[in-house]
């Protein structure tokens, strides 16, 4: 089966081409989604305790995201033993859920750092979405009421987005002029075509 990366930077909007995917019948894999539930299996949980301290999880003994968020985010090394913890029970996970996709062309794995964690390197295509700095940060203003600076901090724990746009096979423009359908239906008649020819 075909497997396919979907990335892109904080609010370039991945998440609105993944459901546009979705729309066409295509199994989309929600990384971000998939790593909140595994921050709260115990094996996880044991594991950020005696990293990160007992200080992280709530009174109801669940992983606090945003405690974590405020460690690891100003400190890159903490960052990476979080993503040491997480990213193997998550691509464990993957490959199970694909398992499970008997009558699909092709599958996609959207998760925002895919090129960081080296994941591109299981998917026979990756696409990355693009959208221009200042557009991105209006996004994210918008949705996650944070401040401006927060943001930038979250994009600066992301590679920059032309290393991202230099890695992707094929590129997915969401810069609010060029319409995202026909970008998509393109992509998926490709891999719909390639699942024939293999």
């Amino acid at each position: 089966m075909l497997r396919v990366g979907l990335s892109g930077n904080i609010g370039c909007g991945k998440t609105v081409v993944a459901r546009i995917f979705e729309a066409l019948s295509v199994p989309v894999y929600h990384s971000d989604d998939e790593a909140k539930i595994i921050l709260n299996h115990a094996s996880t949980k044991k594991e950020l305790e005696n990293f990160f301290g007992k200080e992280i999880f709530d009174d109801a003994g669940k992983t606090d995201r945003k405690k974590l968020a405020e460690i690891v985010f100003n400190n890159k090394e903490k960052l990476s033993t979080l993503n040491n913890i997480i990213h193997p029970a998550l691509i464990k996970n993957f490959e199970e859920w694909v398992a499970a996709q008997n009558d699909a062309s092709y599958v996609i794995m959207e998760s925002a750092i895919l090129f960081e964690t080296g994941y591109a390197k299981i998917f026979h295509w990756n696409i990355v979405v693009t959208a221009p700095e200042n557009i991105r940060i209006e996004r994210v203003l918008q949705r996650d009421q944070v401040s401006k600076d927060d943001i930038i901090k979250r994009m600066q724990n992301q590679l920059p987005e032309d290393e991202k746009a230099a890695k992707a096979d094929f590129l997915i423009i969401n810069d609010n002029h060029q319409l995202l359908i026909p970008q998509v239906l393109k992509l998926h008649q490709k891999f719909n075509e390639e699942r024939l020819i293999k």
